[in-house]
Formats: C-alpha cells, structure tokens, sequence
C-alpha cells in the first residue's frame, strides 16, 4: 500500500465517521478496533462528529499508522492502525489518544 493509497483509505473512513455511514465503517475495521474505538468514545462511534483533520500518516513495518483529530463537541484524538487482511486494508487497531471538550 503506498501513503497516498492510505492516506485515501483514512480520508474514506474520517467521512464516513462524518457521515455515520455504517457499512464503511464496519468495512474498514477489524470487529477488535471497533470494539476498542467503542469502548473509549463511551457510546461507541454514535458520538457527533461534524468533521477532522488527519494529523499524520506512516508506515510502521508492514502497517500503516494514520493519527486523525475527530471534530464535534466533544472531540477526540484517534491513532488507526492499518494492516493487509488478504486484498484488503483494513484498521486491525485503534486507539484514542486524547479527547477534548464534551461535558
């Protein structure tokens, strides 16, 4: 996968983020980062996003490491780790590195 193909993926998944566009969402992550993405946002992806910026984009060994910024009230700081599963690339983990504002 080259950086401008994952840089493409993580664009494609931020929007659906944006968008709560289940289907993309459950593509592109493993059942294990989605519940990890769930557990830290408290009610899962179900929180307001109304947009984000990507951060940065690496490649760590075979994996691809996208740092995204997701923004609403309450906003969070997510670390997606992308990996090859067969002729996909899909996020295997994923972490919130810091969230911001909410109540």
């Amino acid at each position: 996968m080259s950086q401008q193909e994952v840089e493409q993926a993580v664009h494609r998944f931020s929007k659906a983020v944006v968008t709560m566009d289940i289907g993309q969402l459950m593509n592109d992550l493993t059942p294990e980062a989605m519940v990890k993405l769930q557990a830290a946002a408290g009610a899962g992806m179900a929180v307001q996003i109304q947009g984000y910026e990507v951060q940065s984009v690496g490649q760590e060994g075979e994996d691809w490491v996208s740092q995204v910024k997701y923004l609403g009230p309450t906003s969070f700081t997510a670390r997606l780790v992308w990996r090859r599963f067969g002729n996909e690339w899909k996020i295997a983990d994923a972490d919130v590195l810091a969230t911001e504002g909410g109540a």
